[in-house]
């Protein structure tokens, strides 16, 4: 299954390691800290941070998205349900 984070990204849900509240990173200065050695190895890929309401942590990278932590995670957790066992 695939989870859509807006700007036309797009990753696998197998990959997603945790989805975050953007305001978390802004509320923290050692997540603001992680955010910026992410950016500057390279890992941060995708939309800014300038726009973004989450964070989506991936085993390739974190990507910064437009949607709310909420909806992606409803949306993550509605897709695997689909998954026949």
């Amino acid at each position: 299954m695939y989870l859509h984070l807006g700007d036309d990204r797009v990753v696998r849900t197998a990959e997603v390691v945790a989805i975050l509240d953007a305001r978390l990173l802004r509320a923290s200065e050692a997540n603001q800290r992680f955010f910026e050695r992410a950016a500057a190895a390279g890992q941060v890929l995708g939309h800014n941070l300038a726009g973004a309401r989450s964070l989506v942590l991936t085993v390739r990278g974190l990507y910064p998205s437009p949607i709310s932590a909420t909806t992606l995670a409803r949306r993550a957790r509605a897709g695997l349900k689909a998954i026949p066992r």
